[in-house]
This record gives structure tokens, sequence and C-alpha cells, in this order.
């Protein structure tokens, strides 16, 4: 056993395997404290670590996708391929020269055709957990451009963490089919999917910070129209929570006269581009319940 795994613990019940400039495990207590009982399927299209997901019963039916493709490529590969998955991790180090050379495999020509899926979700996992800050960003040309971290204690191999989300992952219903249904595009390509019975639970990249988690962003006309689409859902009947910073542009399109109620919740981040920005901010929550008692 490597000094990576050492570190891990005996974990039975999936939880993010990921850093994420954003996640939401902290947060967790507070968002699932406001999901409202429902019996239909759970719809998450900004994924990212996934805590609001692996919060969910292995067993209820759940639709998650994500615009980045790299990033649900790793889930899927967790739950199809974990023994060779961990083995690919246990083959990179620590190093500054190491770090380097395994981020620029986007660089090259030929990155598709050269490096497996298992390889390439190998490196997505070692690079999100040796860079600086845990940070996720790319250029416009969708290369990954965040520096090296130099954290002695850097954990990637998380050997019983990635069983439990493969397990997860891999859950199947009485008739064989998989509980979790993983894909990648435009949110709005699951969202309309849902039906009365189902919930959407919305945690967007945030406004007023860095858009570049991949080449496009999602500005303020992309939260105009995420706004939007909560609106839509309200009309179907579908419940909706959002996730999002405290900030004005929230303020503007998110608020009590379109029908939607706002909260404010604490939490700390510890996440950012230097330590005197982890500390404890203001996040909103906003959902639609109120809208869906109407009806």
């Amino acid at each position: 056993m490597s000094d990576n795994e050492a570190l891990d613990t005996q974990i039975c019940t999936p939880q993010p395997f990921l850093k994420w400039a954003g996640g939401k495990r902290g947060l967790l207590p507070e968002i699932s404290s406001r999901i409202p009982r429902f019996s239909g399927t759970y719809f998450e299209p900004f994924l990212g670590a996934g805590a609001v997901f692996f919060d969910q019963s292995p067993g209820r039916k759940k639709i998650v996708s994500d615009s980045n493709r790299d990033l649900i490529e790793v889930y899927e590969v967790i739950r199809d391929n974990c023994g060779a998955l961990i083995e690919a991790l246990r083959t990179h180090k620590n190093t500054k020269e190491h770090y380097y050379a395994v981020r620029g495999w986007d660089r090259e020509e030929d990155f598709f055709q050269k490096w497996s899926k298992v390889e390439r979700a190998a490196r997505f996992i070692f690079l999100n957990k040796t860079t600086f800050n845990g940070l996720y960003r790319v250029n416009a040309r969708g290369q990954m451009n965040v520096p090296f971290g130099s954290q002695s204690t850097a954990n990637w191999v998380q050997r019983d963490v990635l069983t439990a989300v493969s397990r997860f992952l891999g859950t199947r219903d009485p008739d064989g089919n998989l509980t979790a249904q993983l894909s990648s595009g435009d949110y709005r390509e699951i969202t309309r999917l849902a039906r009365p019975g189902d919930f959407v639970y919305l945690d967007p990249p945030y406004a007023g910070t860095f858009t570049h988690y991949q080449s496009g962003g999602f500005g303020p006309a992309q939260q105009e129209e995420l706004r939007d689409e909560i609106l839509r859902l309200s009309e179907a009947g579908v419940p909706v929570l959002l996730s999002n910073s405290d900030v004005p542009l929230v303020h503007e399109l998110f608020t009590n006269e379109k029908g939607l109620t706002t909260e404010y919740v604490g939490i700390r981040r510890m996440i950012g581009a230097s330590k005197e920005s982890r500390v404890r901010v203001r996040e909103v929550l906003v959902n639609n319940f109120h809208l869906i008692g109407e009806k």
C-alpha cells in the first residue's frame, strides 16, 4: 500500500473525490434540509464534484450532467473500470516536473488517440489533487493551465473513496438499469426532461467568479437564461433549488418579485487564489417551492 493510500479511511458511503471551486460539501446540510420530498427523478445538470448527488439514495433514479466532458468521462471510468483507474493513479508522482509533463498531455495533437480513457481520467484526478488550490481552469483552447500546487500530502489514489463511488454509480434497479444516468452537454438538455414529481438541483458556475471552467464560460447572459429556465420549470410544476453567489447580479435576476424565494447562508470557502480569500462568505439559495405549492 502506498503512502497516498494509507491516508484513506474505510468509507462505505460515496463522497466527492475531487477538490472543486464552489463544491457543496460544506453547504450540504443546508441544502439537504431544504430539498422537498419527491417521488420521481433527481436532476443535477451542473454536476461538478457531486456532493448533493452523492447524498441521494443509490436506488433513486438520477439524471446528472456537466458541460465539462472530461469530468463526465472521469465518472464513467470510475463506474466502469475503477480497478484499472486506481492502478493508473498509482503511476503518478507528486513532483513539479511530473505535474507539468502530465498537464502538457492535452497540448499533444494525438491526445485522445495516445491516451486511453483510463489514463485520461487518472490524469484529471491527479492534476486536480496536485494543482494550485484545486482549481480547474482551461484556456481558450480547452487546455488545463493551472500551476503546480506544491502540496506534500496530496492524495490522488483514494482507493476506498473511488470504490465507494464506483458502487454508487453502478447501482441498478430491479430491471437491471443503472439508477444514475450520466451525460455531458447544455444543462437544458436534461432539465427539459423533468416532470411534476421530480426535483432539480442547480449549481451553476457562480456569478461574479471565474468563468473559465470550460472554454466558453458562463457569464451574465447565461445566468439570465438559467433564471428563465427556472421559471419555465415552475410553470411545468417542477420544484427547483438553486445555489449561487451573493452578488448584485444574482439579486437582480432572482428576486421575490418573480415568485422565487431567496435565502442567504454562510459557508467557509477553502479554495481560492490566496489564503486571505479562504474566508466565510454568504451564498444564495433560491427555490420555486412557493410557486409549485400554488398549482
